[in-house]
């Protein structure tokens, strides 16, 4: 996952911004789930699918840490603000989003990846 600078980690949202990204997300979460629920069920038997399964949980560890940095620069971007005097407007909105945006973007490339991958295996088979 390439690491952005810390300027365009965060962007300004607004709560109406982060709520459709939010719903975006939603979507992507019930492709992803729909193609991996098979695998989610074979976890404890032998299964081919075994890079998989590794896969989601090094994408949530690796989307977690870099959720966890980028709201901590997201803060102290609006604290340093705030000591020059400037405000920041919907601050907590801003390090929400900035926390988020790892996850849905791992999330909407997911759901692309395996849907395509699945598409593709289907083909395959006719």
């Amino acid at each position: 996952m390439p690491l952005l600078g810390f300027t365009h980690m965060a962007q300004r949202h607004t709560p109406l911004q982060l709520a459709t990204e939010l719903g975006a997300a939603v979507l992507d979460t019930s492709i992803t789930l729909w193609w991996r629920w098979p695998i989610l069920l074979a976890a404890g038997t032998a299964s081919r699918d075994g890079a998989e399964l590794k896969r989601m949980v090094s994408e949530k560890v690796a989307a977690a840490r870099a959720g966890t940095i980028a709201a901590q620069t997201e803060t102290m971007r609006i604290a340093s603000r705030a000591l020059t005097g400037k405000k920041t407007p919907h601050a907590a909105t801003a390090v929400v989003a900035a926390a988020l945006k790892p996850a849905l973007r791992t999330v909407k490339a997911n759901a692309k990846r395996l849907g395509k991958k699945r598409r593709s295996a289907v083909r395959r088979q006719k």
